[in-house]
């Protein structure tokens, strides 16, 4: 066969309309958007911009159909005999079901303030999809797309190779292992994404005459995705290129080809296992940068494994208890915070929040339930039967290629997901590629190009008339509060939490913040500690009290009342019981984590009631062993009971688990003084001294 551009190889296709145009600028924009004066710089204005896009989308397309003649409706009607499209009604109508039953419908509408994964952005893909199938009615429009889809991936690329190399002007950073995160704002979710992008950029090489960019381009992805020292993202990958390789393979009877992909697969597999045996017997090797992070996939005693394991098992109890419907889109942060496993700690630190199960499955029944869950395997079924279809049919080069790269892209995505999680550009990218699959799909085939229409007969110039106009403002009249609000409130926010600039400049701030998006409790709480920094505490407590009345299912705003009061207690001591009060809420949401305990206990012993302090950080250090500032407390309660060798073993191990505490010297010192060892006390003294004055 001779191999040729798509683009090349079609007749003339329609010129692009305005609907098409938006599809494209979700395709290029979604992925790359980043607001870096934002508090939230990369999930919310992605998140954002899909679901104001998808709204402009829906109102054209409302409009089409309302004006469009005969032929088109029924063309339209044919639709709904598509294998795909009940499917993905039916995923929708899960997450809707799951949203109105949620634990807490506020968050399940707008998503948490991290992931912003609520029923609003959930919506938007299946939607997506939905607008995205009617629009591509020539193989030369489905083309556009996917070329579109590969070549969003180079500005994406090209941002992380500059990472790589230290050259990264805005300076992002990160906790994760790989300082690589583009615009996707962690490592791993641009592995996850990269996933995606290497098997279409892969397909449109089997196909593309001019193929140096596109090879050039691949090898960005690739090398991008190996600096992401993301292992599932790796797995993921090595699934996918397999995928394409047996695809194509079977498809044009290379067994030389599937015989070396079966066989690089089972050399890798072995290299794995050699690399885990706990022999090692791959010695040194199993040290060498990348090898080591997958030398330690099998370690579940410690790290990013035992931490996946710990919470999945934690997690399967919550999905017994709610078994249909779950819990609700975006909700498990809360959920998951009344059962956290308390060796989480030593496994990701303190200050790690459990929002995702971090596996498709389990994810996709906290959120929807058992309905969601075979909702969405019923899209994957149908995805599946129509690309094996597909390719038994396929006649010619290009739509074997197309579906050998999107099945290939669509089994690496999800072998990835069985250790991670979508975030917005991954999900909608997934999303737009079963729209390409089942335009591909679509029953009765299509044609190679459109019949010519006239240019006032275009859909495009349709949908601008009085009726486009009319559903245009209203989707615009939704799309400000519920996507632009949002995006400036954040950009406030983070204006309020700059320590350089006034204190009155950032209560503006965060005041503007507020009132742009009353229903975020990150945002008042941001109010009330630069209140508190005025001296305003009345005004603090108020915003915190906001926030709690907001989201008083959550632990973490429980604890920041907590903090404010106990700062507070400082200068009054009457707000020591409400301190204590807001801690006791905050563990009575999350009885497993240690450090709501540990605050608690401390406003216990300054408030003089010692054995119920002691009892209190004793439960703080049963939960986290390695807590050094709960056992400097518990030796403050001691000594206080005139338990002076309990005190001494106790400001011991908070040395031992954090050295430069200088109260825990301190506490040493005092128990030596009242043991008379002067010249121990004096040692214990210098070094709490010497601590102090390194604080800056």
């Amino acid at each position: 066969m001779i191999t040729v551009r798509p683009m090349r190889l079609l007749p003339r296709s329609p010129p692009l309309d305005v609907t098409e145009v938006l599809l494209l600028v979700v395709v290029f924009a979604v992925p790359v958007a980043v607001v870096p004066w934002a508090s939230n710089a990369f999930e919310l204005p992605k998140a954002a911009l899909l679901c104001f896009l998808v709204l402009i989308l829906a109102a054209l397309g409302l409009g089409q159909f309302l004006i469009a003649d005969r032929q088109r409706r029924l063309r339209w009607r044919a639709g709904w005999r598509h294998p795909l499209l009940w499917p993905v009604v039916a995923f929708s109508l899960a997450l809707v079901l799951a949203t109105l039953q949620s634990t807490n419908l506020l968050v399940s509408l707008r998503g948490s303030y991290e992931r912003q994964q609520g029923l609003l952005t959930q919506l938007a893909y299946p939607t997506l999809l939905l607008l995205t199938v009617p629009l591509l009615r020539t193989r030369q429009q489905m083309a556009r797309l996917w070329e579109a889809l590969v070549w969003t991936s180079a500005p994406v690329v090209a941002y992380g190779l500059l990472q790589a190399l230290g050259v990264d002007p805005l300076g992002w950073q990160t906790d994760a292992t790989s300082p690589v995160l583009s615009t996707l704002g962690r490592a791993n979710f641009l592995g996850s994404y990269l996933v995606l992008m290497a098997p279409l950029t892969g397909g449109l090489l089997l196909i593309n005459r001019r193929r140096s960019l596109l090879a050039l381009l691949l090898l960005g992805q690739l090398t991008c995705l190996a600096l992401t020292l993301a292992r599932g993202a790796w797995i993921g990958l090595a699934a996918a290129l397999l995928t394409l390789a047996l695809a194509w393979a079977w498809h044009t009877g290379q067994r030389r080809l599937a015989a070396m992909a079966l066989g690089t697969t089972l050399l890798l597999l072995a290299l794995l296992v050699l690399l885990n045996l706990p022999q090692r017997p791959l010695g040194s090797l199993a040290d060498l940068p990348g090898l080591d992070r997958l030398a330690s996939l099998s370690d579940t005693r410690a790290g990013s494994s035992a931490a996946r394991l710990t919470i999945w098992r934690a997690t399967l109890p919550l999905l017994q208890a709610r078994p249909w419907l779950g819990y609700g889109p975006d909700t498990m942060r809360t959920t998951f915070a009344a059962v956290y496993p308390p060796q989480l700690v030593y496994y990701q630190g303190r200050q790690t929040v459990v929002d995702r199960a971090h596996n498709l499955w389990l994810d996709l029944g906290m959120s929807a339930g058992l309905l969601g869950l075979l909702a969405f395997t019923a899209v994957l079924a149908a995805f599946i039967r129509m690309a094996w279809r597909a390719l038994r049919a396929a006649c010619d080069r290009w739509t074997a290629a197309a579906w050998t790269a999107l099945l290939a892209a669509v089994t690496g995505h999800l072998v990835d997901l069985q250790v991670s999680f979508d975030v917005t550009a991954t999900a909608a990218t997934f999303w737009l590629m079963l729209a390409l699959a089942a335009a591909l799909g679509r029953p009765g085939g299509l044609p190679a190009t459109a019949k010519p229409v006239s240019q006032g007969n275009q859909p495009g110039a349709r949908a601008t008339g009085p009726v486009g106009y009319l559903l245009g403002g209203i989707a615009l009249a939704l799309a400000i509060p519920l996507t632009v609000q949002p995006v400036l409130a954040d950009l406030a926010h983070w204006q309020a939490q700059q320590s350089r600039q006034p204190l009155t400049a950032r209560l503006e701030a965060a005041e503007r913040a507020v009132r742009l998006n009353p229903a975020e409790p990150t945002y008042r709480l941001t109010l009330a500690a630069v209140a508190v920094q005025r001296g305003d505490w009345s005004a603090g407590e108020a915003a915190a009290r906001q926030a709690v009345a907001l989201a008083p299912d959550d632990a973490v705003v429980w604890a920041a009342l907590g903090d404010l009061e106990a700062r507070w207690g400082a200068l009054d001591s009457s707000r020591l019981a409400i301190a204590e009060q807001a801690y006791q809420e905050a563990s009575r949401r999350a009885p497993t984590i240690a450090a709501y305990h540990t605050a608690r206990g401390l406003i216990l012993v300054q408030q003089g009631r010692l054995a119920a302090g002691t009892t209190t950080l004793q439960r703080a250090i049963d939960l986290d062993a390695t807590d050094g500032v709960a056992y400097a407390y518990l030796g403050d309660a001691w000594l206080a009971q005139a338990q002076i060798f309990e005190a001494l073993a106790a400001y011991d191990q908070a040395i031992r688990w954090l050295p430069t505490l200088s109260r825990a010297y301190v506490g040493l010192a005092r128990c030596y003084e009242q043991l008379g060892n002067v010249g121990a006390a004096e040692a214990m003294w210098a070094r709490a001294r010497q601590l102090a004055e390194a604080v800056p």
